[in-house]
């Protein structure tokens, strides 16, 4: 056996090791999911915990402590082989706990791993209420003024506050969503996950993403860190502690 081969080899059967043994995922880490004998892929962007309130506890991160930032690759597969760096549902917050728990463990599988560009992450787009009875967009550090009134908060068909920033509580959801927005509800598991899809984050809503974006005054096509910078917030804070 040339020196190649035996590399390959190694390679692959690393590869399989992990998949078999991992634990616990980290930051960059790949995985995925069966749902309906269907391959769903994901990454893991963040852990709330251990990236952001160990430096700052009183950040406004602390709601959502616990949880994990994850986003869903494109794409609905036979076999567990990802073919694509596109993302279909951008990341969300979920408990991290189930994916461990006894009682409501995640059957995922790790994948691969890719190291975390800061300056490249994206957040969840939500709306608080800010001062003087306004609305607040918010996205991870920023806070700013929208020019809609409390009274005038986007609701649902329910009556209740839209974009207010919920949880999945089930990872699982956003494997349902994933589906929904490819066409393919007749795959998922809970067919009214949706509701939290078309409820809670402005990127999900382009008429009311443009229309919020128009009253901050800013381009939503800005990556998350230039747009955080410009409002005096360096992600960066968050990683460089770690060097």
């Amino acid at each position: 056996m040339d020196l190649k081969t035996l590399n390959l080899l190694l390679e692959a059967t690393s590869g399989a090791h992990l998949r078999m043994n991992k634990k616990k995922l980290e930051e960059g880490d790949i995985f995925y999911v069966i749902v309906n004998e269907k391959f769903v892929f994901a990454r893991l962007l963040m852990d709330v915990d251990e990236r952001i309130l160990k430096l700052e506890p009183e950040h406004k991160m602390k709601f959502k402590a616990g949880c994990y930032l994850i986003e869903v690759f494109k794409g609905i597969y036979e076999e567990p082989e990802l073919l694509t760096d596109e993302i279909i549902l951008p990341g969300q917050f979920t408990v991290k706990k189930s994916f461990y728990s006894k009682n409501y463990k995640i059957e995922w599988v790790f994948y691969r791993h890719e190291p975390i560009d800061y300056t490249k992450l994206d957040f969840p787009e939500n709306l608080e209420t800010g001062k003087n009875g306004m609305v607040n967009f918010r996205k991870f550090d920023l806070s700013i003024p929208t020019k809609t009134s409390f009274d005038n908060f986007p609701v649902n068909n329910k009556g209740n506050q839209k974009y207010t920033g919920s949880i999945c509580t089930s990872y699982y959801q956003m494997p349902d969503e994933a589906f929904h927005l490819q066409g393919r509800d007749d795959l998922m598991m809970v067919a009214d996950r949706t509701y939290f899809l078309n409820n809670s984050d402005l990127r999900l809503d382009a008429k009311d993403r443009e229309r919020f974006y128009g009253e901050i005054g800013e381009n939503p096509d800005t990556g998350y860190y230039e747009l955080a910078m410009k409002h005096g917030f360096d992600l960066g804070r968050f990683y460089k502690w770690y060097l």
